[in-house]
């Protein structure tokens, strides 16, 4: 993703975001109906984490995931909803191309999630007020792997 690009989508997070609150952990559930979505769990097929179907507006997430992974899986389809929705569905998987970040769509959907849950500049501030990861983590509703994902995208070193 170009760098112009790249701030389009921060900037979409951080719309977003303006939409419900700045006071953390953001719900997702509060941005998803501030653009009239619905979010549902579900079993889904065992590759898959989340969907959107973006005429019906309905988002699906694993039901047996940990929250703090529908939360991220939440903000994600969001991100596909604003930055490419088509009209027809979408499917996010667990599978190379997600995990190595090789699909465009998916890096941006991703980055969405990413700036609309833990935004640089709260978490550079929290960092310097010296946060573990794990309380970082806490803080924002997030797992530590995504909280790490974040602190070495943001090129930012905590304590353990």
């Amino acid at each position: 993703m170009n760098y112009a690009r790249e701030q389009f989508v921060i900037a979409q997070a951080d719309i977003a975001r303006s939409k419900v609150t700045n006071i953390f952990p953001i719900d997702p559930i509060l941005v998803a109906k501030a653009y009239d979505l619905e979010v549902f769990t579900a079993s889904l097929p065992r590759d898959v984490s989340g969907q959107i179907f973006y005429k019906e507006k309905k988002i699906f997430v694993e039901a047996t995931d940990y929250i703090t992974r529908q939360v991220f899986s939440i903000t994600h389809e969001i991100g596909h909803f604003i930055l490419h929705n088509d009209g027809t569905s979408h499917t996010s998987k667990r599978d190379t191309s997600s995990s190595l970040g090789l699909d465009e769509k998916e890096i941006e959907a991703n980055t969405f999630a990413a700036n609309l849950l833990m935004p640089q500049d709260e978490v550079l501030r929290l960092a310097g007020n010296k946060y573990t990861l794990d309380s970082m983590a806490s803080y924002f509703g997030v797992s530590s792997l995504a909280m790490e994902y974040r602190l070495n995208k943001l090129g930012v070193d905590v304590y353990v």
